[in-house]
């Protein structure tokens, strides 16, 4: 939590009828954002939402509400402190703005900050008594964990005592016990923190008069995040708490992604996450009965292990994520799926020949294309394989093969739906624009077979790692590529 930006809103509640813009906010408190786009404003959004969330649970009126747009036209707050609020149990965020809530918890926050007696109090954060003070809380409790499955999904209604008890006790137990735990994982690994929000509830629905309205529902788990200090807003961290789900009922652990709406990532950027993240990092899991054998060292020591072990693919997937080189000496034997390149060519770039005389040893040449050909066909085969299995389609991935010379493709394989697919495999160590040979016999077969003729384009290929990235050419292919004809095969003419 920023506590700069929190004494800085309780100065301004202190001063009468007071609001302060945005933009004022990151210019006194040096913050730094651009909020000109939308990753600056998201920066901003977490920082407010962080001292709210603080102030919420010290039960004292949310401070971010005393900042507002600059725009007259709007004069209101922004979507950010509605959906926080909406989070923090005080009602629908739709509902929340139609009845000015944001100005009313404005009001609130002046009255307790202009009462000299609060403002001694809790002006200054006292809450953190000296590490070697801390008291270590009690172990996760079976009893807990129940209490906790008995509450999952149910609506909350703030206007009910046993949905209040309920979402006292858990905050002060599950939920302090997982943020307990990722504070004691941080202090093992320096350069990392811990966002242990007690994000208690969801975004759900609830029935109203037959209706299904929107309403906050209590979470399934406890998930806290944890990354390195500079990779506080790239959206990839570590995870781990309590899932009471019924289809997990279990401790989890893994490397996971920002997907929500309120993700900084593009569906592009999921995607190559979710390639590049080990499936042995994506999911792990301690069933309860499991964990409750355990203590606070154990636990913590397993936690920093699996970290340890995985921090190289988390800070190359970051890295790779947000614009970065994907290093092959890491990801060895991986085919990595990228978006199609938007960018190509209207036409031929013009050559000028010199006819300059060139040493061409073609037999290596030829021996090397073979290596760097075959080593990329086996890297689609494995590819396709594995997307086949993990769709539950085995018995389709037993299908799946390199075909001989002179079929007019490389690889057999199938769709999701069963559906046949010819794949041409092109592998360079190039980047994505090299230019690629197709034979006349290969173009004849795609013109037979066109919506079932794939392209797959590798390129940046390490045949030391066999390791490469790859786009795909589909549907009408012809009408995508542009075609020049390089060599020519030459007949006598009848004289």
């Amino acid at each position: 939590m920023n506590n700069t930006v929190r004494k800085y809103l309780i100065n301004v509640a202190r001063t009468k009828d007071k609001f302060v813009y945005y933009s004022n906010v990151v210019r006194d408190c040096n913050l730094g954002f651009d909020l000109s786009n939308e990753f600056g404003q998201h920066q901003l959004s977490v920082v407010l939402g962080e001292v709210s969330t603080y102030e919420n649970e010290h039960e004292r009126p949310l401070i971010s509400s005393l900042a507002i747009y600059k725009d007259e036209r709007i004069n209101d707050h922004g979507d950010g402190f509605y959906k926080l609020a909406q989070t923090l149990g005080k009602g629908n965020a739709k509902q929340l703005r139609k009845n000015l809530y944001a100005f009313e918890e404005a009001e609130r926050c002046r009255s307790f900050w202009q009462n000299e007696k609060y403002y001694k109090q809790f002006f200054e954060i006292n809450d953190h008594q000296p590490e070697n003070q801390e008291k270590e809380p009690e172990f996760f409790t079976s009893e807990e964990i129940e209490f906790f499955k008995v509450w999952q999904y149910k609506p909350y209604d703030p206007s009910l005592n046993d949905h209040v008890y309920a979402k006292n006790k858990l905050m002060d137990t599950v939920w302090e016990k997982s943020n307990y735990l990722g504070q004691q994982i941080v202090k093992g690994l320096p350069g990392f923190q811990c966002n242990g929000k007690k994000y208690w509830s969801q975004r759900g629905w609830k029935d109203r008069d037959g209706n299904k309205v929107q309403a906050a529902v209590f979470k399934p788990y406890t998930w806290i995040k944890i990354y390195r200090d500079d990779h506080r807003s790239m959206d990839i961290f570590f995870t781990f708490g309590i899932d009471v789900h019924p289809n997990t009922q279990a401790f989890l652990y893994k490397i996971d992604i920002q997907r929500t709406r309120d993700s900084k990532l593009s569906d592009i950027q999921i995607r190559l996450a979710d390639t590049l993240i080990p499936d042995t990092a994506k999911w792990n899991e301690i069933p309860f009965e499991k964990l409750l054998s355990e203590n606070w060292k154990s636990l913590t020591e397993l936690c920093i292990g699996f970290i340890n072990s995985n921090l190289k693919y988390y800070d190359a997937t970051v890295n790779a994520v947000w614009g970065g080189r994907i290093p092959s000496e890491i990801f060895k034997n991986t085919l990595i799926s990228r978006d199609r390149p938007i960018r190509g060519f209207d036409e031929f770039p013009k050559v000028k020949r010199k006819f300059e005389e060139i040493e061409t040893d073609f037999a290596q040449k030829s021996r090397d294309d073979k290596s760097l050909g075959d080593a990329g066909e086996m890297l689609v085969v494995n590819f396709e394989i594995h997307k086949l299995e993990s769709i539950g389609r085995s018995d389709l991935a037993k299908q799946v093969k390199k075909v001989n010379d002179g079929k007019g493709y490389d690889v057999l394989s199938y769709d999701e739906q069963g559906n046949t697919m010819y794949i041409e495999v092109k592998t360079t160590k190039g980047d994505e624009l090299t230019p690629f040979y197709l034979s006349e016999n290969e173009l004849d077969f795609l013109k037979l077979n066109d919506y079932k003729y794939f392209i797959y384009r590798i390129y940046n290929f390490s045949l030391e790692d066999n390791f490469g990235e790859f786009f795909r050419i589909s549907g009408d292919v012809e009408s995508q590529l542009l075609f020049k004809p390089t060599v020519y095969q030459v007949l006598l003419k009848n004289m």
